[in-house]
């Protein structure tokens, strides 16, 4: 038994003991660190919400992982933190973009147009504008967008500092060129150490950190049958986090359709957790399926 409940080794303590000394503390404690995504199929699988740990998405290109990246730095800032968005592939037009078309469709769901009429929407007419800026404002202050090909950790480690001087709450997004994942022996070394150095800075510094990642065929269809992969990804990170389309949908023809997330921690005492979430891919809105 745990020597922090200042029960005697070797004695049985009632359920009730438990909850009238122990229980309210050590579940606060548990639950205090995680931050909620804003979707229960997910905040569940997650046991709760994202860790200050170390998250790899891990998927294949085109999939709905850049838009679920914007997703999660919204939520990120909706509950307080400054998020650091470092992307090789998105910009602060394309993100921003999947924002307003997210925040259209809370607002006007099926008649919501496509994000060229909602532009055009908000540059003829200046009230529309006011009330998006308006309501956006909360979130677009606290998500700060750099552009980088591959990220340095040291400059990392800066980056959360200085961050960490106005707001103990931080959360990093990195979405970094596609790494050499499957080239030479070297190559493959060099990632894991890189996916190291980032999992010890996330411990280090109490910030969560996501990773995405992209896949080949080969790799993918490995990981996600529970087989290693080249660069041993899922002995480098603390948690990952697999974007797999559901067998019955058709992303060309439906639109929205069913996507599975199956999620693996290192810290759970279940190997694996999975999420169904219905997207929306016109307006890269997520919901519980």
């Amino acid at each position: 038994m745990n020597k922090n409940h200042n029960y005697p080794d070797g004695v049985a303590t009632s359920l009730w003991q438990y909850f009238e000394r122990d229980f309210i503390r050590e579940a606060i404690e548990q639950y205090e660190v995680k931050v909620p995504m804003g979707l229960t199929n997910l905040d569940i699988a997650l046991d709760g919400g994202i860790s200050p740990e170390q998250y790899a998405l891990i998927g294949k290109i085109g999939d709905e992982r850049s838009a679920f990246f914007s997703y999660l730095a919204e939520q990120f800032a909706l509950n307080g933190y400054d998020v650091l968005y470092i992307s090789h592939n998105d910009t602060a037009n394309s993100i921003l973009q999947k924002v307003v078309a997210r925040h259209d469709y809370k607002l006007y769901r099926d008649k919501s147009p496509h994000i060229p009429t909602i532009i055009n929407k908000l540059s003829s007419s200046p009230h529309i504008l006011q009330e998006y800026q308006s309501n956006l404002y909360p979130i677009l202050t606290k998500i700060h967008v750099e552009s980088c090909r591959y990220v340095d950790t040291d400059l990392l480690v800066e980056r959360i500092t200085s961050y960490k001087k106005t707001n103990q709450k931080i959360a990093i997004l990195i979405d970094e060129k596609v790494p050499s994942f499957y080239q030479s022996n070297l190559d493959r070394i060099v990632d894991q150490q890189h996916l190291r150095k980032i999992n010890k800075i996330a411990r280090e510094h109490d910030t969560p950190i996501l990773m995405n990642l992209t896949l080949n065929k080969v790799d993918f269809d490995r990981i996600t049958a529970g087989f290693s992969t080249a660069a041993e990804i899922e002995a480098n990170v603390d948690n990952l986090i697999l974007f797999s389309k559901h067998p019955s949908a058709d992303q060309s023809t439906i639109n929205p359709y069913l996507m599975e997330l199956i999620i693996r921690s290192n810290s759970s005492p279940y190997p694996t957790h999975i999420a169904h979430l219905t997207y929306h891919s016109t307006h890269f809105y997520f919901q519980d399926a």
